[in-house]
């Protein structure tokens, strides 16, 4: 069959409803087909098996007092654009105003909402006040009755259009039972049109075909962008300017808006369709509007023309190109026969994530297994490896698809070994001095060469200690310096062996306490004369550095040096002192790596030159003598002085 041959039949209804003003509804009822538009038409009465087409009301065919009902069947659940508008809106302050008000019932008769806006105002049918859409409560057939309320024959009865048709979301799959022509005639499934709005400028739709059905086409239309000026606003959706429902295009700043005819023959937007060649062929639609940067919301219709058999048709409105954000932790040491977890972390800004999936393999994709990941924590995904032998490389890659089919993906291997295990012990926790300490070990895997790492402040010491056949392995290490020790042991692993660390032990080392002695050979000395100083270093250790300090009247410091015997003795000898007076003298001992420094008390020392000591007598004796005469003088004048007063 020809895919553009001329199909007249297929398109009566629209032609009726866009191309025949002024005929009234029940005299069209004969033109229209029961499968793509009203199922029929009655006194007052309009029966649609389906939302899809707009219906053209035209002057005077809802005069006062003369309601029209529409009826319609919809999906309990399903969201649907409904409103009412034309040449009957009015905004001015005209007293012969068009005044529509529409009541909507229920499948069982219940009045549900009613819209009773002013005189020439537009009727929007949300199922409140509020809402944009219209959700049904039940699946049936839904009353629209459309009431002229004027007071008098002078008011209108003006032109508009209804429209039902299902509003859909963006980035979301969907599902249309279709169905081609039979005997060259459209049935019930033959055409559906959809709506959505966006802001993007850039559109795809992917048509997923079944094998049992070849599609006619697939259209896509932009219908308004009222920040242009095509177009308007009610409760804050798009309604396309009332013509480009019925094949009117219009062009702005040579974007193209309108045109929507469902049929095989008019008007294309360019780079707006697709057709099926054969059975069970995808479509693809790939529209771009030009509107770079686009913030303002636009209106789209979409319609699907199936031409032969039938089925399920999968579709979606793809606005969202962005794959989601996505990273995998790795995996650091697999061990033999146990489980490996896998963590991958992931989110998608924009239509949101639908799946996240494992895959992985021990052959190297020879074969592989899939693996739904489960949300462990907010966008935190994880999954389990079961355990493999030692020796494997498991290769896998993680999946990320968001809901408008993006995906992101990230892949990764790992290496499975046997677990080592490596324990230590030591033979104590506090030393004193230069004592040593034993540290005591086990690795599981036998004969090999163990790593100590004895660490203190800044220095590192490494020592390497041979296990046995079972794993057993001793060391004696001798701490250089007093302070807190810590000591760990490790193994690098090999090619079938995982590396390993023990835990860190501490230990502390402690310094002596000293104390520390001086004795000086004589109390005085005459200057050139010879003193000794000793003394005992506690507890007795030999080569102990001893400082001597002798220190002169006037406060000068004279130091000398001396080592211990292993008996903790020192001596300085032949010191002469060369400053007479009296000397102070000390001894000391330096503290190192493991000893506490000490000091001794002062020793006194009272240093004479020789003429002193040698006249030291016939000093003492002249001074006697000088003492008698002064007091012989003092008493003689002393006598003289009392006589003459006399």
């Amino acid at each position: 069959m020809n895919k553009h041959s001329t199909k007249t039949l297929f398109f009566i209804a629209l032609l009726i409803c866009g191309c025949m003003p002024q005929a009234g509804l029940i005299g069209l009822a004969k033109a229209y087909s029961n499968a793509v538009g009203p199922e029929k038409i009655e006194e007052g009465v309009v029966y649609f098996r389906k939302p899809v087409f707009p219906l053209k009301i035209n002057e005077s065919d809802i005069p006062i007092n003369n309601p029209l009902q529409i009826r319609c069947y919809l999906k309990a659940g399903a969201k649907y654009h409904i409103y009412f508008y034309g040449d009957w809106i009015d905004y001015s302050h005209s007293v012969t105003k068009t005044d529509y008000d529409v009541f909507v019932y229920d499948p069982f008769g219940k009045l549900v909402s009613m819209h009773t806006e002013s005189a020439g105002l537009p009727e929007h049918l949300g199922t409140t006040v509020s809402d944009p859409f219209f959700v049904p409560e039940y699946t049936g057939n839904y009353t629209f009755l459309i009431k002229n309320d004027g007071k008098d024959e002078n008011w209108g009865a003006k032109a508009g259009t209804f429209v039902v048709i299902e509003h859909l979301e963006c980035n979301k799959w969907y599902e249309v039972h279709m169905q081609g022509e039979i005997l060259n005639k459209p049935v019930v499934d033959t055409i559906w049109a959809f709506e959505f709005t966006t802001t993007s400028g850039r559109v795809e739709v992917p048509v997923i075909v079944p094998e049992s059905l070849d599609m006619y086409e697939v259209q896509l239309y932009l219908m308004a962008n009222p920040a242009a000026g095509v177009g308007t606003w009610l409760n804050g959706i798009p309604l396309p300017v009332e013509s480009s429902l019925y094949g009117v295009e219009t062009t702005v700043n040579s974007i193209v808006y309108g045109g929507l005819t469902l049929k095989n023959e008019g008007f294309r937007v360019p780079n707006a369709s697709d057709s099926c060649e054969f059975y069970g062929q995808d479509m693809l639609i790939n529209y771009s509007s030009g509107l770079t940067g686009n913030t303002n919301l636009l209106l789209y219709y979409l319609g699907l023309i199936a031409e032969e058999g039938e089925g399920t048709v999968r579709f979606m409105f793809k606005t969202d190109f962005t794959a989601p954000a996505l990273e995998v932790d790795p995996i650091d040491k697999a061990v033999s026969n146990r489980e490996v977890t896998v963590t991958a972390h992931t989110f998608d800004s924009g239509s949101g994530l639908q799946t996240v999936s494992l895959n992985y393999t021990a052959n190297d994709w020879k074969d592989w297994n899939t693996v739904e990941m489960s949300s462990s924590s907010e966008n935190v995904f994880t999954a389990i490896i079961p355990g493999q032998p030692e020796g494997t490389t498991v290769k896998f890659k993680v999946t990320a698809i968001d809901m408008a089919g993006n995906s992101a993906a990230r892949e990764s291997s790992y290496l499975v070994k046997n677990a080592t295990s490596l324990s230590i012990s030591l033979s104590s926790t506090v030393l004193t001095g230069s004592d040593s300490i034993r540290v005591h070990g086990w690795i599981s895997k036998g004969l090999t060469n163990v790593t100590l790492n004895f660490v203190t402040q800044n220095t590192h010491i490494l020592k390497t200690v041979l296990a046995d056949v079972d794993g057993l392995f001793v060391y004696d290490f001798v701490p250089n310096m007093a302070g807190t020790w810590s000591v760990s042991a490790s193994w690098s692993g090999d090619q079938k062996w995982w590396d390993v660390y023990s835990e860190l032990l501490s230990f502390i080392v402690r310094k002596v306490s000293t104390s520390i002695t001086c004795n000086v050979n004589r109390i005085s000395a005459i200057l050139g004369e010879t003193i000794d100083v000793s003394g005992y270093v506690a507890p007795a250790e030999r080569n102990l550095k001893v400082t001597v300090s002798l220190t002169q009247p006037d406060g000068t410091v004279v130091t000398r040096t001396a080592y211990t015997s292993s008996d903790g003795s020192y001596e300085v000898s032949g010191f002469q002192p060369n400053v007479k007076g009296q000397w102070q003298i000390s001894a000391s001992l330096v503290g190192d790596a493991f000893h506490e420094g000490s000091r001794s008390s002062l020793v006194s020392l009272n240093v004479s030159d020789q003429w002193y000591n040698e006249y030291r007598l016939y000093l003492i004796a002249a001074g006697g003598v000088a003492g008698i005469v002064a007091m012989g003088v003092f008493f003689f004048t002393r006598s003289k002085e009392e006589i003459e007063e006399d």
